[in-house]
């Protein structure tokens, strides 16, 4: 086993660029301190001290703080190609600057130029630029997506999925599921001619089901889905079964696009409420990071979503697969996307003065839906034996709702709203001042 893959098996919360950036640091500082290598890479102190618990042979024995690499470590890392630590994947993009640069991305060009794609409404295309598809492919590589792994995309008018096999020949493969047989014919076509070893494109419909012997054989998935919400509940989907089951939190990610126009933010939220409903991380979030030509709607721009699996990654089930294009919605998008705030939150060690008396319970509530401006219409009190108690408030953008368990000591709230909350991040804080408990947890249901 190589250097790399040793102290990656013992990092599982750092990405291979992450491991190889501190190498270069411990290669390169001749000063280095446990506090300074916090302030070089924004890495947590534990993360840290486990990292160099995984390079200690390495290193010259120490009890300081001073870390200092052994004669012995700096033969060993003298043989590794390792690049500079970028404290985010921002700073990646100095790969624009690379002397190969211009070159690579007229040979995406001429690539796009050969196939000549004309984009189809009903499969809701649009074209990307070369700088894009280079910029993809290079955004994949950084974050250790490629080298090694199985690469699939829903979905391939951009043909990153060559551009990707051009630049970089580490993959161990790519496979391209796609409606459009024009692309498929052509992606096929290309990687034969021109020798690109492990590389197909398979005819797909992504409203089918997923054949049994694509599922859970793939370590990376991308895809640029159809900008309303069951297009990307349904891509979310499908890249799930593509990647199966995850052990851990390193090394399946999924790769998406999404526009969206600014008078719609509320559409952001409910992209992301789907992304958490799967159970992946939001690792990264690039604003306008590809950039398109005919989609004006979205400023001709869409945004990156880098997902990271993990054991809690899981497929919901989708049970609606029908009109996934913008085209066969009859409304906007906008519409499409409907606002609703619906926040759930248990609340705990709540005393015993608090939770056995009515009038305190109420003025509770009242002064929580003064203080965020939820209007109340209508109350209700429902009163069981034992003390328990049910409280429900109609308000002018939905309803809020109280169940106390006095013998738990504990109180569940269930609040709806079609407008934004006020000042919602500050309920937490509401709740602990009115409860007189810092024991509250806050769920944003979808």
């Amino acid at each position: 086993m190589d250097i790399l893959n040793r102290i990656g098996n013992a990092n599982p919360d750092l990405r291979d660029c992450e491991i190889e950036g501190l190498l270069y640091i411990l290669k390169t500082d001749k000063e280095l301190t446990g506090r300074k290598l916090i302030d070089l890479t924004g890495l947590p102190k534990e993360t840290l001290r486990r990292f160099k618990q995984s390079v200690s042979f390495l290193l010259v024995e120490n009890k300081g703080e001073n870390i200092r690499v052994s004669n012995y470590g700096i033969r060993l890392l003298t043989g590794l190609d390792l690049k500079p630590y970028s404290w985010s994947l921002v700073e990646k993009f100095n790969f624009y600057s690379e002397d190969s640069y211009r070159k690579d991305v007229e040979g995406i060009r001429g690539i796009k130029n050969e196939f000549d794609l004309k984009p189809k409404r009903e499969f809701d295309q649009f074209i990307a630029t070369a700088e894009t598809t280079y910029a993809k492919s290079k955004i994949m590589m950084e974050k250790g997506a490629v080298k090694n792994k199985s690469i699939a995309f829903i979905g391939d008018d951009d043909l990153n999925s060559l551009s990707l096999a051009f630049l970089n020949k580490e993959y161990k493969n790519i496979t391209v599921f796609d409606i459009d047989k024009d692309i498929v014919n052509f992606i096929n076509s290309y990687a034969g001619e021109n020798n690109l070893r492990n590389v197909r494109a398979v005819a797909f419909d992504v409203r089918n089901y997923l054949e049994k012997q694509f599922a859970g054989n793939f370590d990376t998935v991308v895809f640029d889905p159809p900008y309303t919400k069951i297009g990307v509940n349904l891509f979310l989907q499908r890249a799930t079964e593509l990647l199966g089951s995850v052990k851990d939190f390193k090394g399946k990610y999924v790769f998406m696009y999404f526009g969206c126009s600014f008078k719609s933010p509320e559409k952001l939220l409910k992209v992301q409420e789907l992304i958490n409903r799967y159970g992946f991380s939001i690792e990264d979030r690039i604003e306008k990071f590809a950039r398109y030509s005919g989609a004006e709607s979205i400023g001709n721009a869409s945004s990156l979503y880098i997902l990271k699996a993990n054991r809690f990654t899981r497929s919901p089930g989708v049970t609606d697969s029908k009109n996934i294009y913008t085209f066969e919605n009859e409304k906007s998008l906008d519409e499409k996307f409907p606002f609703v705030d619906h926040l759930v939150l248990k609340i705990f060690d709540v005393k015993k003065e608090i939770i056995f008396s009515k009038r305190r319970l109420l003025n509770i509530l009242e002064n929580i839906c003064k203080v965020h401006r939820l209007k109340v219409i209508d109350r209700k009190v429902t009163e069981f034996r034992g003390g328990g108690m049910t409280v429900s408030f109609i308000l002018a953008s939905s309803n809020l709702t109280m169940h106390t368990w006095p013998e738990y000591g504990s109180v569940h709230i269930d609040l709806v709203s079609c407008t934004p909350i006020f000042n919602k991040d500050d309920l937490y804080t509401t709740m602990k001042k009115g409860f007189e408990t810092e024991k509250i947890d806050v769920l944003f249901v979808e």
